[in-house]
C-alpha cells in the first residue's frame, strides 16, 4: 500500500500584539514537508535557500539525519506558483554542508558557509568537529569558480551565516571566536581597498550570552538577525537594529506573526519591508514562509500645537505711583523693556531669570531691590512636522520630523502619508504634489517606551498647494515699502520689513476687493520692529489686518518672514524672533489663532525678492491669504 503524505498549505492572519501592522504569512509551496528548508535570499528573480532534501526521487526519509545541507535555487512559474527547486551552483557543491549564502548587488560574487574540511564525510549531520567557515566564489562566464576561504576564519571556531550590505561595503556574520559575549556573536568587517578589515563585534547591546546569527541588512540600513538571548516568544526570535551615530539601538522584536514560540530566523525583505521571507520550525521541520505587510495604519493624529513662548509681565505690588517711577525689565537675552506691564517672547524652551528694577524718575535712583522672576519653559510633547504650510504644484517641499518631542519614546520607524497611504520613510523627506488643493499630511512614528514596548504616535498638518506662488496677485503687484532707518544699529531697532501680498486659493471677487481696500491706505508704510518689539507706527496696519480676517470668516492668513541681509546673530533666529513678536501681538488682541500662521524662515526660500535692492530693506513679510 502506498503511503500518501497530505500537506495542508494555509494562510494566517494575525492581529499582532505589539501594536504593529497586520501581516499575511503563508508557507511557500516548495517546502518539502519532511526535510528542512531555511535561509532564503533573493537572487536573479528567484530564491536561493538551504535544504537537506534529497535531489533524488527515491527519498529515504529515515536517513535524514545523515543528509547534509545543500544550496537550492527556485523561481516562480507565474505570479502564484513556484517551480521545482534545483541544486544551485553544482560546480562549488561539496559533500559537506553548504550554505547559507549571500550575494553582492550585481549577483556575481557570493559568500557562503561551508564545513572547512570538504574531505571529511559525516556519519551524522550533527557532527560538530568539522567547523563551519566562510568562503567566497565568483561568477565567471556563467560558472561559479575561484572558491576562496575568508581571510580571518579559524578552523577551531564557527564562522557562518554571512550577509553583505546592499552596497557591498560590509559583511556581517556569526562566530563563536574568543572575545565575544558567549555563544555565537554577530560581527562585521569593513571593505577597504577591495580587502576586508578585521572583524568588529557588534557589542553587548546586540550580542548576548545566547546565540545571535542569520543577519540581513536592508537598503535602509536596518540589520535583522535571530537571537535566543534577548527574550521573546520562545526559541529563536527575529529582531532588528539600526546604527545611529555609530551606536546600535536596542534591538526591536518583530511582530508575533513573524515570531512564534518556536525557532524563527533567516529573514530577508524588500527595501520597503512590504514583502519578504523567513524561516521557522513551527511545523516541526524548518520551513520557509513568505510574508506581506498589509498597509500600515495609525490612529487619527492630533493637529500640531505651535509652542508659544510669549508672556505679559507686570509687578503685583500696590502703592507705587507708576507716574513717578520707571520699570525696567531685563530678560537676559539682550532685550530690555520699560513699563509697569510689558510683554516678551522668549527664544525657546529653557529656564530664564527675569530681573525687574524700579527707578525713581526724579532722583534717578532705584527705590526697590531687584526682583527676580524664574520662568521655566518646555516644548509641547508631540510628534511634529516641520515644513511650509503652502507650496506649488510639482515643486518639492521638505518635511522634517526632527523636532518631534516625545519623552520616553525611542523612534524606530518614520511613516509619511501624503494622501496616498502611509509609506515608510526617514526623518527628512521631500514630496511634491501633482494637483492643486488642500492636503492633510500625516506623520506616523513607531517606537518603544522605556520598558521596550512598541507603540505608535501620529500628528497631522494641513498643506495648501497652488498652481503658482502668486495665483491671483494684487493689481500692479502692490508692495508696502519700508522707509529708510534712523541710523540706530541695535539688533531689532527700526527693522523695516517690506510687505508682499498674494491672494491664494479660491477667494471670491468680493474678498479680493476687501483685501485690496484694506491695504490701499498703507501703501507707504511698513511693519517696523525695534528693541521694544513692534513699533507703534505699525499698529494701525496690524489692527486693520485683524479686523479684515475676523470679518472674512472663511479666510486665513499665513505670514512668512524672510530676512534678506546677513546678520551676526543668524537670519533664522532673527526672523523667528520677529515672528514671535507678531504672534504675541495677535494673541494679545485675542485674535483667533486658528486663523493665522506666522513663521520665520531666515533667508531661505522667499516667494518674492525685494523690489529694489537699493532700498536696503531688512526683509520681506509675505502675506498669503488662503481660503480655509
Amino acid at each position: 500500500m502506498r503511503n500518501i503524505l497530505l500537506i495542508l498549505f494555509f494562510i494566517v492572519w494575525f492581529k499582532p500584539i505589539d501594536g504593529q501592522s497586520d501581516f499575511q504569512v503563508k508557507p511557500v509551496s516548495f517546502n518539502s514537508g519532511l526535510s528542512d528548508e531555511f535561509s532564503p535570499v533573493f537572487f536573479k528573480g528567484g530564491i536561493v535557500f538551504c535544504s537537506n532534501q534529497s535531489n533524488s526521487s527515491f527519498i529515504k526519509y529515515g536517513e535524514k539525519r545523515f543528509r547534509t545541507f545543500k544550496m537550492f535555487y527556485v523561481t516562480k512559474k507565474d505570479s502564484l506558483k513556484w517551480g521545482n527547486p534545483q541544486v544551485f551552483a553544482k560546480e562549488v557543491a561539496s559533500d559537506v554542508n553548504d550554505g547559507p549564502v549571500t550575494f553582492n548587488e550585481q549577483g556575481n560574487i557570493m559568500y557562503f558557509s561551508r564545513n572547512n574540511s570538504v574531505d571529511q564525510h559525516f556519519k551524522n549531520a550533527n557532527d560538530t568537529s568539522n567547523k563551519l567557515g566562510l568562503y567566497s566564489a565568483e561568477l565567471v562566464n556563467g560558472t561559479w569558480s575561484n572558491v576562496t576561504p575568508f581571510k580571518y576564519q579559524n578552523p577551531l571556531y564557527i564562522y557562518s551565516t554571512p550577509a553583505l550590505s546592499p552596497d557591498g561595503t560590509r559583511i556581517y556574520f556569526s562566530s563563536d571566536m574568543p572575545g565575544g559575549s558567549g555563544g555565537l556573536d554577530l560581527y562585521y568587517c569593513e571593505n577597504r581597498n577591495n580587502d576586508w578589515d578585521k572583524p568588529i563585534n557588534l557589542g553587548q547591546s546586540i550580542n548576548t550570552s545566547g546565540n545571535e546569527s542569520f543577519p540581513f541588512v536592508d537598503k535602509s540600513g536596518k540589520l535583522f538577525f535571530s537571537s535566543n538571548g534577548h527574550g521573546g516568544y520562545g526559541g529563536k526570535d527575529i529582531f532588528y537594529t539600526l546604527q545611529v551615530n555609530g551606536k546600535w539601538i536596542i534591538p526591536i522584536r518583530l511582530d508575533s506573526i513573524i515570531n512564534s514560540p518556536f525557532d524563527d530566523f533567516g529573514l530577508v525583505t524588500d527595501s520597503t519591508f512590504q514583502n519578504g521571507f523567513f524561516s521557522s520550525n513551527r511545523r516541526k521541520t524548518d520551513d520557509i514562509y513568505s510574508f506581506q505587510l498589509v498597509p500600515v495604519s495609525f490612529p487619527v493624529g492630533d493637529t500640531i500645537q505651535e509652542d508659544n513662548y510669549c508672556f505679559t509681565f507686570f509687578d503685583e505690588r500696590q502703592g507705587i505711583d507708576t507716574a513717578q517711577v520707571i520699570y525696567q525689565w531685563d530678560f537676559g537675552d539682550g532685550i530690555v523693556r520699560i513699563g509697569p506691564e510689558v510683554k516678551h517672547c522668549f527664544s525657546g524652551p529653557g529656564t530664564y531669570s527675569v530681573k525687574l528694577k524700579i527707578k525713581d524718575k526724579i532722583t534717578d535712583s532705584y527705590i526697590s531691590s531687584m526682583v527676580n522672576y524664574d520662568v521655566e519653559l518646555d516644548k509641547t510633547e508631540q510628534a511634529y512636522i516641520n515644513s511650509y504650510h503652502t507650496g506649488v504644484v510639482n515643486k518639492p517641499i521638505p518635511f522634517d520630523a526632527g523636532k518631534s518631542n516625545l519623552k520616553n519614546f525611542r523612534i524606530s520607524e518614520y511613516y509619511w502619508n501624503f494622501g496616498d497611504g502611509y509609506r515608510r520613510g526617514s526623518q527628512l523627506v521631500n514630496h511634491q504634489f501633482s494637483k492643486k488643493g488642500e492636503y492633510l499630511v500625516q506623520l506616523g512614528l513607531i517606537g518603544t517606551d522605556s520598558l521596550g514596548r512598541m507603540s505608535k504616535k501620529s500628528v497631522t498638518k494641513k498643506i495648501g498647494i497652488f498652481d503658482t506662488y502668486s495665483e491671483l496677485p494684487m493689481k500692479n503687484e502692490r508692495d508696502v515699502k519700508g522707509l529708510s532707518n534712523n541710523g540706530n544699529t541695535d539688533e531689532l531697532n527700526k527693522r523695516k520689513m517690506q510687505i508682499r501680498v498674494s491672494l491664494m486659493g479660491d477667494l471670491t471677487t468680493f474678498q479680493k476687493e476687501n483685501i485690496e481696500k484694506c491695504f490701499k491706505e498703507f501703501v507707504n508704510q511698513a511693519i517696523e520692529f525695534d528693541n521694544m518689539g513692534i513699533s507703534p507706527s505699525s499698529f494701525p496696519i496690524l489692527n486693520k489686518l485683524i479686523e479684515l480676517i475676523n470679518r472674512e470668516n472663511d479666510v486665513s492668513i499665513e505670514m512668512a518672514i524672510h530676512v534678506v541681509k546677513p546678520e551676526k546673530q543668524g537670519n533664522l533666529e532673527l526672523s523667528e524672533k520677529l515672528a514671535r513678536e507678531l504672534s504675541f501681538y495677535f494673541k494679545n488682541k485675542e485674535f483667533n489663532n486658528h486663523l493665522y500662521i506666522i513663521k520665520g524662515y531666515g533667508m531661505s526660500q522667499p516667494l518674492f525678492k525685494p523690489v529694489n535692492h537699493q532700498e536696503k530693506s531688512d526683509g520681506i513679510i509675505e502675506l498669503m491669504f488662503i481660503k480655509k
